[in-house]
């Protein structure tokens, strides 16, 4: 370059300079064209769009980028961050983050926020006020925020400071290709605020994605499970002579608490105490590992030293993992079917660094212990899948100073520790799984050699004592007391073949039972959703209905204008009772804890969803409860709404076909001595003597299709689930005489309420 250029560049900056108001962006311009003139070295430059694709890339994903600012906030020692969220229903909405931490300084803002990969985090490792092992370690919280919104405001105070600062950036609008990031302004803007008050902002503009529900579960998994659920991650720093306990951190989303949501997500409470053994490993200071093992319902209680090798890289290392074998004689108090439900949204086995969750080790889709791997070529024949394990791996930067997390904060950097580690805890996991298969009498691994099985049928065992007696089939050449003996035990063996027989038909109608169970699970959940965007359109179209009632003005309306409205009205009307109906009896589904029924409430309110649909199909719809106010004893809530509604639509079937004119159906409840009785009547076909005593058998249906949006097609399990639903609570179900007028009368009974016995 000539050396005139050179000397007009210095020039123009000293003229600039010399202005009484600096063009600091014109300053900037100057100096980085004469830095370009250097003949003799080369500089980095930074493109301005290099945020986008860092926000895009380092952190892909909507949950991803919240954890990461929830971090920062737990960095900043606070208590709560509550992020608020407004007109998320399709992109370009907003959200705010806001935080109680001890907020940013000019040159905090200036020397970290503004600074790329600073190293402050590494130099600073504990948060001043409770000593918090910092998590945000990568700083890439400023990308999270550019993958999130279009623009962002940040707005931070400092306790003592009388002035708080508000950055604004506007990512999409100024972060252009072609621009060096250098080169960018971001406005700077101080306001007046109490001294006393802290905290930080992030007001994010113009969101890039829409947040459905399922994205908001997400993200409250992703919270939940942010830090570990087995302890949360305390500290105690001195400060002034005296101590400061670090209180806790909790998260609020649109009014939601972290702690009531993870109240009703109990894992402890509704999946660990079905455990069948829990495993656990320590890594001592000598890089020595031993393993232990501990079941109660085994009798299990052992330990043994991994001599095979040293774990020098990892550091000081201890774990506890629950081990799960889903099988009914195993798991009480809760199906195996819910139990494995639950282990596959939240089994596997987690790693926690310095308390929070790093990704996506325990994830369903991440097998990185090669366990699923091996079990699903059988070189494993253990249950050892990822669902089979529930726990987590507490890391800390301090003990484990080589298991380090990757730029993208998405797992950890797979270094020599990282492949020690995963030896490690596979190597302990197979351990204990092969310890219970042993205690259970199972063959272990498909190299295993002349194994016998002590799992053997009757017939097998009666086989055996035979041999010993050294009988034969007609017990000749023995003694009469011998052929007395052998004629026996044939006679057992013949006894075992048919019972065996007998439970494998069992068998074969337990599995087709709990198919089409599974089968209505799965249809009640995609119910339950469709019964959501449901109430969305309707909402929307009553809306565009409540508009349309303009055409009722006038001197003279036209009639079926207004009777074509009224009617509308009044089906859009059933068809948010119903789905209100449907939503309420998920939500009662949710939870698994037993409460005494009100009967009066509970049919009262069971038939106020179905009056719509009663109407239209002409059915006269009456109830008798004396007294109001008998109870049962604490059951399911949606067991007594499955009871109604399965009599309930086998009633309206049985109208239905045999085309009833006068179509009654009435309900009644009393008191009977120590039971509470529902009796169910209706006007239909009624139940033949020839096929009374199957109707509660499984799969036995009169009606195998329906069009009908309620009734819908027979199954064969809805009187079988009632039977079902009365066993399980200690009561009965059967079919009685009916009164007079009526065709078909059921009598359901559960105990009554132990206060109401006389």
């Amino acid at each position: 370059m000539a050396n005139n250029e050179i000397d007009n560049l210095k020039a123009a900056i000293q003229a600039e300079l010399s202005e009484d108001a600096v063009d600091f962006d014109r300053i900037g311009e100057l100096t980085e064209a004469l830095v370009h003139t250097d003949q003799n070295s080369l500089r980095f430059s930074v493109d301005a769009r290099h945020v986008h694709r860092l926000g895009f890339e380092l952190v892909g994903k909507q949950e991803t980028a919240i954890s990461e600012l929830i971090k920062n906030a737990y960095d900043a020692d606070a208590t709560n961050v509550t992020i608020t969220f407004s007109d998320y229903e399709n992109a370009g909405g907003a959200m705010v983050v806001q935080d109680d931490g001890h907020g940013m300084s000019e040159e905090n803002i200036r020397q970290t926020w503004m600074r790329l990969s600073t190293d402050d985090k590494d130099l600073n490792p504990r948060s001043p006020r409770y000593g918090r092992s910092r998590a945000g370690k990568k700083g890439i919280g400023r990308f999270a925020v550019e993958r999130l919104g279009e623009q962002l405001v940040l707005e931070t105070e400092v306790v003592g400071a009388k002035q708080g600062l508000r950055v604004i950036f506007n990512w999409d609008e100024l972060y252009q290709h072609g621009t060096a990031l250098v080169r960018i302004p971001n406005k700077l803007e101080r306001f007046d605020k109490p001294v006393e008050r802290h905290g930080t902002c992030l007001r994010i503009e113009r969101l890039r994605d829409r947040w459905t529900d399922k994205a908001f579960d997400r993200v409250w998994k992703s919270v939940l499970l942010l830090q570990s659920p087995f302890r949360a991650p305390k500290s105690i720093v001195k400060e002034s002579g005296g101590r400061i306990v670090d209180p806790g951190f909790t998260v609020d989303i649109n009014s939601q608490r972290g702690t009531d949501v993870a109240a009703k997500l109990s894992i402890e409470k509704s999946f660990l105490d079905h455990r069948l053994a829990v495993i656990s490993c320590r890594v001592d200071r000598n890089s020595q590992a031993v393993y232990s093992i501990e079941s109660k319902l085994l009798g299990l209680d052992d330990s043994e030293p991994d001599d095979s090798q040293k774990f020098d890289l990892i550091g000081e290392l201890d774990f506890e993992v629950n081990y799960f074998i889903y099988s009914a004689k195993l798991i009480s108090g809760i199906s195996n079917n819910a139990a494995l439900k639950i282990a596959k949204k939240y089994g596997g086995l987690r790693i926690y660094r310095d308390g929070f969750r790093v990704l996506p080790y325990g994830e369903s889709y991440d097998d990185w212990l090669e366990l699923g791997v091996d079990s699903g070529r059988r070189a494993l024949l253990v249950p050892a899948s990822n669902y089979n394990f529930y726990g987590h791996v507490d890391l800390s930067s301090a003990e484990n100073v080589l298991l380090e997390e990757t730029s993208s904060r998405e797992g950890l950097i797979e270094n020599e520790a990282y492949e020690q580690l995963q030896t490690l805890v596979r190597s302990c996991l197979e351990w204990g799984a092969m310890r219970v298969a042993s205690a259970r009498n199972r063959k272990t691994s498909s190299t295993e050699k002349d194994f016998v099985s002590k799992v053997r049928k009757p017939s097998k065992s009666t086989n055996d004592l035979l041999d010993l007696v050294g009988g034969s089939a007609d017990g000749a050449g023995l003694g009469e007391d011998k052929a007395e003996l052998v004629e026996a035990l044939e006679h057992k063996k013949e006894e075992d073949q048919l019972y065996e027989e007998f439970v494998s038909r069992r068998e074969a109608e337990h599995i087709r039972y709990e198919e089409m169970l599974r089968i209505l699970a799965s249809l009640g959940i995609s119910i339950s959703v469709f019964s959501h965007e449901v109430r969305g359109a309707l909402t929307r179209v009553k809306a565009s209905m409540t508009a349309l009632d303009i055409l009722r003005s006038g001197d003279s309306p036209d009639k079926k204008i207004v009777a074509a409205l009224d009617a509308s009205h009044h089906a859009i009307g059933g068809l948010f009772d119903l789905s209100q109906y449907i939503v309420d009896l998920m939500d009662q589904s949710k939870s698994r804890d037993k409460s005494p029924i009100a009967l009066y409430a509970a049919i009262d309110g069971f038939v106020g969803h179905f009056k719509e649909y009663l109407d239209t199909k002409g059915v006269d719809f009456k109830i008798d409860i004396k007294p109001p106010g008998v109870r049962t004893e604490p059951m399911h809530p949606s067991e007594i709404d499955s009871v109604l509604f399965n009599f309930l639509t086998n009633s309206v079937k049985s109208m239905e076909r045999a085309n009833s004119s006068d179509r009654k159906i009435l309900i009644e409840a009393r008191r009977d001595g120590e039971s509470a009785v529902i009796f169910f009547q209706d006007t239909g076909g009624g139940v033949s003597e020839d096929i009374a005593e199957k109707i509660f058998d499984p799969f036995f249906t009169t009606s195998h299709f329906s069009a009908d949006a309620i009734a819908g097609p027979g199954s064969g399990l809805g009187l079988k689930i009632v039977h079902d639903i009365a066993a399980a609570n200690g009561g009965a179900v059967s079919l009685v005489e009916p009164d007079q007028g009526f065709a078909c009368k059921f009598r359901f009974s559960v105990p009554l309420l132990m206060t109401q016995r006389k």
